[in-house]
């Protein structure tokens, strides 16, 4: 289940007191936290969680550079049996904008393993004037059987904030181990657009690649970037030099015109492809309210055409999700948040036709993601 935490420095706890309850505080950076989906995370002389190294981002775009500040798709995994877990986080930024959640941007969500399925247990909401950072606490309820016992948990970075420290805290005392270990060692990339990203999911733990983290128990990696994520050949450069045992690639509402798509999408795959020639990988077009519309039928259509090209060149490792299908079952009406981004019923959805693909890739792979 772990290690005690007594086995550690007692100088790396952080004393505070929440809502008069006393906390151990720790740095997730130290031992024995892990941390999934964000750079070098561990690292305590970076001032702020990221996605990729900051450098590089810039070199792809200054859009990217900021982006890649915000921790989407950032985990801490630790098990504990403390009957309540508190967050301290200090924060560069916390965005507002109309169609963000103040719990999507800014907080944390927390899920606990019960017989082998993550549920969620409760979230970290920041005020609504936070700016800097907060604290919040998340007690486990009278009743509740695993309340003293050995818990596996899970917190879901925020998606549109930028993160400089979190601390967690439980009970003075408490035992504090490591946490569970997800069954491929490499991960999933995601590589899109702000649906990628997750805006328009009312918490972190909705966006699409999450809720497949958790349905699966998989590691993933986020790399969405809002508005930013265009298929430049530094992106296409970096995300080859990637060890991941799966890629899923979904950026053509970034695309400023069909024209632009045609000419940087299977450029990227290629790229990726020379460096990792039996990679999985999944391509997706956007999930789409007008499928009917002879403009996005083009922008459907580039991504199509870089799958079946790979088909005919023999690429047994590609695979196709079509964005304009998946959610006509459900009516479109009720899936879309503001025209664009998926509401969180549209972000399942598009996680179940996307599950389909890596659980077949997962079946045939003996030896998935292992390092």
């Amino acid at each position: 289940m772990g290690t005690e935490f007594k086995e550690y420095d007692k100088n790396v706890i952080v004393n505070a007191n929440i809502r008069n309850v006393d906390v151990d505080m720790f740095d997730v950076r130290q031992e024995p936290f892990d941390i999934y989906g964000l750079y070098d995370a561990k690292n305590k002389e970076q001032t702020r969680f990221l996605r990729m190294p900051y450098d590089i981002a810039l070199e792809v775009s200054q859009g990217a550079g900021t982006l890649c500040q915000e921790p989407a798709g950032g985990r801490v995994r630790f098990c504990t049996d403390s009957d309540y877990v508190a967050i301290k986080v200090e924060t560069a930024w916390i965005s507002h904008r109309p169609h963000f959640t103040f719990i999507e941007s800014g907080g944390f969500d927390m899920y606990v393993d019960i017989d082998g399925r993550e549920r969620l247990q409760g979230v970290f909401i920041p005020p609504y004037e936070a700016k800097e950072g907060y604290e919040s606490i998340i007690k486990f309820r009278e009743g509740d059987t695993r309340k003293n016992q050995k818990k596996y948990i899970t917190i879901n970075f925020p998606i549109h904030a930028c993160v400089k420290r979190l601390l967690v805290g439980v009970r003075p005392g408490s035992f504090l181990g490591h946490g569970k270990k997800y069954i491929n060692d490499k991960p999933i990339v995601f590589y899109g657009s702000s649906i990628t990203h997750g805006t328009g999911t009312s918490r972190p733990g909705l966006t699409y690649s999450n809720m497949i983290s958790r349905r699966l128990n998989v590691n993933v990696y986020n790399l969405g970037f809002s508005g930013q994520c265009k298929g430049e050949p530094r992106m296409a450069e970096y995300v080859a030099g990637l060890d991941m045992s799966a890629f899923v690639f979904d950026y053509d509402h970034n695309a400023p015109t069909p024209e632009y798509l045609e000419e940087t999408h299977e450029p990227f795959f290629k790229t990726v492809r020379s460096k990792h020639p039996d990679l999985p990988v999944v391509m997706i077009t956007r999930p789409n309210i007008f499928p009917e519309s002879v403009s996005n039928k083009r922008f459907h259509d580039v991504v199509l055409r870089t799958y079946e090209n790979a088909l005919a060149a023999g690429d047994k490792n590609v695979y196709f999700v079509d964005g304009s299908e998946y959610l006509k079952e459900y009516g479109y009406d009720d899936c879309i948040l503001d025209g664009v981004h998926p509401n969180d019923l549209g972000y399942s959805i598009m996680a179940d036709n996307v599950q389909k693909h890596i659980e077949k890739i997962i079946a045939e792979g003996d030896d998935f993601g292992k390092a």
